[in-house]
């Protein structure tokens, strides 16, 4: 019985390419070295039920003493904690319109070359945007309001410029404290210029550049529409996008009453939140030097430092002639990043560039103390219930619609053995 190219067929034919680890290599981890290096489980059941529990032990039962009844009297137990990490979800949709199908229903080959495109830029965003997570503090701010003129916004830090991309739906919004609060009004960037490292924006999608009602300085995070959740934020799981190393490493110390997935850090503050080290007054290699020192007097043993492009340049224009180049190849998928090998107490460490770090910080970690968990590779294309893919019709269109995602969080088995680093430059 003949099998004629159809609906079904096509998009599954589709599906072929986004199989096994090459799309990964080319779509997803090319230019996200963090993202890339990371270590994963990705099976079907990677992060199985409603939360992973992290525990960990941050402190050793007392009861020793010289003296026998004071180490009787004296006795407590361990310090344990565990984090209750839940998942969070993202979603990247694909349209294809089913004139397209219809003109290729004979040659599944023009429908995949046609489709192609549009899946590859829609696996790209998606993976640009976990990328920038894992560095994030899980409230999905991509910049923040320096100044606001006639849509034109200057950014407080002209290198997150890179995080905008044209057609985005923005909001603006205030952290104080726990609770965000909304300008209430949507921005459609209409512009983006790199090298001034301005965003500028519409009212409307595709309109004249305008500013939205109520943005400005005062509101100054900008975050994707749908990628926070207003209101206090008592604890973590109102957060909707994944907690990368800005939550579990803040740069300021949790103070009494912090709830970071359950665990008041202020007990522990670098145990549980990781060691912190202002080498602003330094050049870099004596404050990534001095910050492994102080993560080996932890028992820490870092291994990878992440910084951004200004900060690299820089390490690499100081060391001169002492610089000590070295690739670092990712385990699964054939790809290779480029860095710089410093030595620290406890072995040598590799700093590699990646544009998603925030300016002047760096990120010294050990890597085999973190593990990017998920249902599924992150991101994947999302099936229903059936094998293989699903085009699902749109309702209120001639097209098809596949969705692209993933379900996972970022999780640290012992923050206090990483560090994050203030910069020079």
């Amino acid at each position: 019985m003949a099998i004629y190219a159809n609906a079904s067929n096509q998009v599954a034919a589709l599906k072929e390419l986004y199989t096994g680890d090459d799309y990964m290599k080319d779509l997803v981890y090319k230019k996200n070295p963090l993202l890339a290096l990371m270590p994963k489980n990705e099976s079907p059941s990677g992060f199985a039920g409603k939360y992973i529990p992290v525990p960990l032990i941050f402190g050793t039962p007392q009861g020793r003493s010289a003296t026998f009844l004071n180490a009787q009297n004296n006795q407590t137990a361990p310090q344990l904690a565990s984090f209750f990490v839940y998942r969070v979800s993202n979603y990247q949709l694909v349209t294809i319109t089913n004139e397209l199908l219809e003109a290729t229903k004979d040659n599944a080959g023009a429908f995949i070359e046609e489709s192609k495109l549009n899946m590859d830029t829609g696996f790209r965003n998606i993976s640009n945007d976990l990328a920038s997570d894992l560095f994030g503090a899980a409230n999905g701010v991509r910049g923040q309001i320096a100044s606001i003129a006639s849509g034109v916004i200057i950014l407080v830090d002209p290198n997150t410029v890179v995080q905008f991309e044209v057609g985005m739906s923005l909001e603006s919004f205030s952290i104080a404290g726990n609770t965000y609060t909304s300008a209430g009004s949507v921005g459609y960037v209409i512009a983006v210029n790199r090298s001034l490292g301005t965003v500028t924006v519409s009212t409307s999608q595709g309109g004249a550049a305008a500013t939205p009602a109520a943005w400005s300085a005062s509101f100054p995070n900008l975050v994707v529409q749908g990628d926070v959740a207003y209101g206090a934020h008592a604890v973590q799981t109102s957060q909707l996008k994944v907690s990368g190393l800005q939550a579990w490493l803040p740069a300021v110390a949790p103070v009494s009453g912090d709830n970071f997935w359950g665990v008041d850090r202020s007990t522990d503050v670098t145990r549980l939140s990781g060691v912190r080290f202002d080498g602003s007054a330094e050049t870099i290699e004596e404050a990534l030097i001095d910050g492994s020192s102080l993560v080996a007097r932890e028992g820490g043993q870092p291994d990878m430092c992440f910084v951004n492009f200004a900060s690299y340049a820089a390490l690499e224009k100081s060391l001169g002639s002492k610089v000590q180049y070295v690739d670092v190849k990712h385990e699964e998928a054939d790809i290779a990043f480029a860095g710089i090998r410093i030595h620290s107490p406890y072995g040598p460490i590799t700093v590699i560039p990646d544009r998603n770090c925030p300016a002047k910080t760096a990120f010294l970690l050990q890597m085999d103390c973190w593990k990017l968990r998920s249902l599924g590779k992150s991101p994947h294309i999302l099936t229903y219930g059936l094998e293989g893919l699903e085009g699902l019709r749109i309702g209120n269109a001639d097209a098809l619609e596949i969705r692209i995602g993933y379900y996972g969080n970022l999780i640290c088995n012992a923050p206090g053995w990483n560090c994050t680093i203030l910069l020079s430059q």
